[in-house]
C-alpha cells in the first residue's frame, strides 16, 4: 500500500465530514447567537439576565453538541443503525434536561438571580442561531444525488422495436 493509499484508507470518510461540518457550522452559529443574548440580555435584565442567558447558552450548546458529535460518531452507520442512536440520543438529552429543570424547579429560592425570562428568551436566540447557521452549512454542502434508469423489462427486445405504420 503507497502512502497516498494508506492516507486515503484513514481519511474520515465524506460522511464524517459532512457531519463535522455541520458541527462545527452548527457550534459557531450558536456561540454567535449566545453572546448577542448574553449581552443583549444582561443589559435588559441585569445580573440575573445575565447569569440565566448564561446557563440558557451553555445548555443549548451542550444539547446540541452532544446532539451533534453522536451524528458525527455514526456518520458511517446504516440508517437503522443511525435513527436509533440519534433517538437514543435526542431521549437521553430531554432525560437530562428535564431533571435538571426538575431540579431547578425544586430549588427556586436558592436561586434568586435567575430571570425566567431571559432564560427562555435565550434559549430561543441561540437555538435559532444553531439552527441558521446548520442549515447555511447544509445548503453548501456538495451531495451528489444519482438517480438510476428505469428500464421495463424487455425494453430493449427487438421484437417490441418495430415502428409503428399507419392503418394498421
Amino acid at each position: 500500500m503507497t502512502t497516498d493509499s494508506a492516507a486515503r484508507a484513514s481519511a474520515p470518510s465524506v460522511h464524517v465530514v459532512r457531519a463535522r461540518k455541520l458541527l462545527l457550522g452548527g457550534l459557531a452559529g450558536g456561540i454567535v447567537a449566545s453572546v448577542a443574548a448574553v449581552l443583549g440580555l444582561g443589559l435588559l435584565y441585569g445580573r440575573p439576565g445575565l447569569v440565566a442567558a448564561l446557563l440558557a447558552a451553555a445548555m443549548v450548546l451542550f444539547f446540541y453538541t452532544v446532539g451533534q458529535f453522536v451524528m458525527v460518531m455514526f456518520a458511517d452507520a446504516g440508517a437503522r443503525t443511525l435513527m436509533a442512536v440519534s433517538m437514543g440520543s435526542y431521549t437521553m438529552r430531554v432525560a437530562v434536561l428535564g431533571l435538571v429543570l426538575l431540579a431547578y424547579n425544586q430549588n427556586k429560592q436558592a436561586w434568586p438571580a435567575l430571570e425566567p425570562m431571559a432564560v427562555f428568551i435565550a434559549t430561543i436566540v441561540v437555538v435559532v442561531g444553531w439552527l441558521a447557521a446548520e442549515i447555511l452549512v447544509f445548503t453548501r454542502l456538495r451531495i451528489s444525488v444519482f438517480d438510476e434508469l428505469a428500464e421495463s423489462p424487455g425494453e430493449h427486445d427487438a421484437s417490441h422495436a418495430r415502428p409503428h405504420v399507419g392503418g394498421e
